[in-house]
């Protein structure tokens, strides 16, 4: 996986947030802090478009488009796409029941973030993907 392009460039992640503030915030705290370039997405089928990126090293997504997410998580998890099928991904939710729980750890979810959430859990959440990442290379 290449998740960086040169020694200057940061790790690309995918962030899917329907919230223009939510996933703004973030693309700017990541960028600000050095953490990763950011690829915003506001919907799933947007999402997958970007999936095809072998570049991205991780991937934050809402559930709020629901089954359609839950479904473009299958479909990673499956390698589907050209990015890895063990991807760190996080997920982000006002809700979550408890069927929802155990199919998103069936899932190998790394972290769920229920909304509404502060910026620096997000921050962490970030780190903690990135830091997976650093560690399978």
């Amino acid at each position: 996986m290449a998740s960086l392009t040169s020694a200057n460039s940061l790790p690309r992640i995918l962030v899917l947030e329907p919230d223009g503030l939510v996933r703004g915030t973030v693309s700017s705290v990541c960028r600000d802090l050095r953490l990763a370039d950011v690829v915003q997405t506001i919907s799933c089928a947007a999402a997958a478009r970007e999936l095809v990126d072998d570049s991205l090293a991780a991937c934050i997504l809402s559930l709020a488009e629901g089954e359609a997410a839950m479904d473009l998580l299958r479909r990673l998890r499956e390698g589907e796409f050209a990015c890895p099928a063990d991807m760190p991904v996080a997920l982000t939710a006002t809700t979550v029941d408890g069927r929802t729980a155990g199919v998103l750890k069936e899932l190998r979810i790394r972290r769920l973030l229920l909304k509404p959430f502060r910026i620096r859990d997000m921050v962490s959440t970030v780190e903690s993907l990135l830091a997976t990442t650093a560690v399978g290379q």
